[in-house]
């Protein structure tokens, strides 16, 4: 008994003792790029802070490393699982259970600490984003349009057409940011494998978004809105 005790506490210590040398390893390897590079002191300090935050998130751990020798079906339940929050949402209710574990497969994390850029305006928009916790804010020509926090989707409501979506407004961090997103690319690939799902998105996702990103959104509300005043 005190053997397998003793046995445990031991394979517990080597565990701590490797994870920290992992990080002291990647720390030193962050710093000497910085320094070979000669990155100035304000991108510098940028990096450390999100790699150590980052790292104080998942301990060094890259899941999606970890899991990719899974067999598909348990990535599938672990991803689901991992990613239940963003897959409960409305606008994913009527989704079959094969739809949300394609969904889940293809769902990343991202980070932003207070002051960084998710997103500028004029950019390509690369996916949509569910804010997780932290709170950031949408901005247009230095005036605040939206404030986001936990819970918030943004992102476009034309996802099914293979064109460019430029977008209407900035996206900034105001504090520490957590975020899960869905690539434009990766969801046009599950939509058109589950048609019968495809026609119920593109029809929810417009009043789903807490702010919708997609250039000349704006002036097409203003231009539904005079129609129906002109209407009436």
């Amino acid at each position: 008994m005190h053997a397998v005790v003793f046995g445990n506490v031991t394979a517990i210590i080597q565990r701590l003792y490797s994870r920290r040398s992992l990080y002291h390893t990647r720390t030193k390897d962050l710093k000497d790029f910085i320094r070979v590079h000669r990155l100035p002191k304000a991108l510098e300090q940028r990096m450390l802070e999100c790699f150590q935050t980052t790292w104080s998130v998942n301990n060094g751990i890259d899941v999606s490393e970890l899991l990719k020798d899974f067999p598909d079906e348990l990535r599938a339940d672990i991803a689901m699982h991992l990613n239940k929050e963003l897959l409960q949402l409305p606008l994913f209710e009527s989704a079959s259970r094969g739809c949300l574990r394609s969904l889940s497969l293809i769902i990343k994390t991202s980070f932003c600490a207070p002051g960084e850029y998710l997103i500028r305006q004029g950019d390509a928009l690369q996916a949509i984003y569910f804010v997780c916790s932290g709170s950031m804010e949408v901005l247009k020509d230095n005036t605040v349009l939206a404030i986001l926090g936990k819970g918030d989707l943004i992102g476009s409501d034309s996802l099914t057409k293979k064109q460019v979506i430029k977008t209407n407004a900035n996206v900034k961090a105001l504090t520490y940011c957590d975020l899960q997103y869905i690539s434009l690319k990766g969801l046009r690939e599950v939509l058109r494998l589950y048609p019968e799902y495809a026609q119920k998105f593109i029809s929810e996702i417009q009043h789903d978004l807490t702010y919708n990103l997609r250039e000349g959104h704006g002036a097409d509300v203003s231009r539904i809105t005079t129609q129906a005043c002109i209407y009436y």
